[in-house]
C-alpha cells in the first residue's frame, strides 16, 4: 500500500477517498488492517470513540464540537452546514444559549477562556477548513535564516503539550500535521511529534522544510502583505527546492500533494511548481511519472527553482506591494 497516496487524500480533505483506497488494497498486513478499522470507527461509525488529552469536562466539550466538525467536512458534508453546527454548539457553551455570533468572534472568546485554564488557543482556518491549535508550553529562540538574495532574522516559538492540532492531524491520526506557521510576530514550530518524526535543529527537515519555508513567509508578509496563501506557498516551496540537496525528496512530496484547487494552497502550489518544472525539464506542461523525475539532476532542479523564484519576485515587484497574487 502507498501511504503517501493515502495521506494525500486526507490532506486534500477527502477522507472518503482515503478510506476507499484503504479498503481496495489487497492482502493488507496487521498495521493497515488496524488503520482501516480506525478510519471506520472515527469517520463512519454511528458512535465514534474520540479520545481527549484533557480531563477537564469543559475542554472535552470544546474538543468534541471540533471533532464533530472535522468528521463532517472531511466526509463531504457542506462546509456552511458544518460551520453553522459548530457555531451553534460553541455559542451555547460560551453564552448558555444559541446565539447568532460569527465563528471568529466565538474563537476569540474561547482563546480567553483557554488562557484562564493555562492553554494557548489559535483559531481560524488552516485552508480549506477551520480548526484550532491548542497547547500549554511555549519556548522561544532567535535565528538568522539565509534566503535567496538576503538573510531574515526571525524569532521561533517552540510549542508543546498540545491537546488539539487542527484538522489535518485529526484526519491522519497524527501522521501528518502542520509543522508550524508564520505570523507577523514570528514563526511557530510544533515540537510535539511522533517519535519517528522528531527533528533536531541541525537536520534538513528543520533547517529547510521548516525554517527556510516559514522565514520566506515572514519576509513576504512585509514585502508583499496582501499575497494570497497559494502564492505564499508557491514561493516558500520554491525556496525549499533551491536549498534541498536531494530534490527528488521534495518532488515526490509535491507529486502526491498536487491538486488543481486554489482553495488548497499547499496542493495547488505543488501542482503549479511541477507543471512549470515539467516545461523546463521535459518541454511539456503535463506532469510526467515519478520515474522520470528521479533521473533528473538535483543541481538542475535547484537552478530551475531559483529561476522560477526570481521570475515570480520580479513580477510581484513590478505590480507593487498591493498585489494579491499571480499564480
Amino acid at each position: 500500500m502507498d501511504e503517501s497516496k493515502l495521506y494525500a487524500y486526507c490532506l486534500q480533505g477527502d477522507v472518503i477517498a482515503a478510506y476507499k483506497y484503504l479498503r481496495s488494497v489487497p492482502d493488507k498486513n496487521a498495521k493497515f488492517l488496524e488503520l482501516e478499522s480506525k478510519y471506520y470507527q472515527r469517520f463512519f461509525s454511528e458512535n465514534p470513540n474520540d479520545r481527549f488529552k484533557s480531563e477537564d469536562p469543559w475542554i472535552q466539550k470544546v474538543l468534541s464540537f471540533y471533532f464533530e466538525y472535522f468528521r463532517s467536512v472531511l466526509t463531504h458534508k457542506s462546509v456552511i452546514y458544518s460551520e453553522n453546527r459548530l457555531r451553534l454548539s460553541l455559542s451555547e457553551l460560551i453564552y448558555g444559549h444559541q446565539q447568532d455570533e460569527e465563528l471568529d468572534r466565538l474563537e476569540e472568546q474561547l482563546s480567553i477562556q483557554f488562557k484562564e485554564k493555562g492553554y494557548e488557543f489559535v483559531g481560524g482556518v488552516t485552508p480549506p477548513y477551520r480548526g484550532p491549535y491548542i497547547w500549554k508550553t511555549t519556548d522561544k529562540e532567535n535565528f538568522t535564516v539565509e534566503l535567496p538574495h538576503h538573510t531574515q532574522k526571525v524569532t521561533v516559538y517552540f510549542l508543546s503539550d498540545f491537546i488539539l492540532q487542527s484538522w489535518a492531524h485529526y484526519a491522519t491520526f497524527g501522521e501528518k500535521f502542520a509543522g508550524g506557521w508564520a505570523k507577523p510576530d514570528g514563526l511557530y514550530y510544533v515540537a510535539d511529534r511522533p517519535e519517528h518524526k522528531k527533528e533536531n535543529q541541525d537536520c534538513r527537515e528543520f533547517q529547510i522544510s521548516y525554517l527556510k519555508h516559514e522565514a520566506q513567509h515572514f519576509s513576504d508578509f512585509s514585502r508583499f502583505p496582501h499575497l494570497q496563501a497559494k502564492d505564499l506557498e508557491y514561493r516558500a516551496k520554491l525556496v525549499e527546492l533551491i536549498y534541498e540537496p536531494n530534490s527528488f525528496k521534495l518532488i515526490n512530496k509535491f507529486y502526491y500533494e498536487k491538486k488543481n484547487d486554489p482553495f488548497l494552497p499547499h496542493s495547488y502550489s505543488s501542482l503549479v511548481i511541477l507543471k512549470r518544472l515539467s516545461e523546463l525539464a521535459f518541454g511539456v506542461e503535463e506532469i510526467p511519472s515519478l520515474e522520470k523525475w528521479e533521473k533528473l539532476s538535483s543541481d538542475r532542479i535547484r537552478e530551475w527553482a531559483l529561476g522560477l523564484y526570481e521570475e515570480n519576485t520580479a513580477k510581484l515587484m513590478e505590480n507593487g506591494n498591493q498585489i494579491r497574487g499571480i499564480i
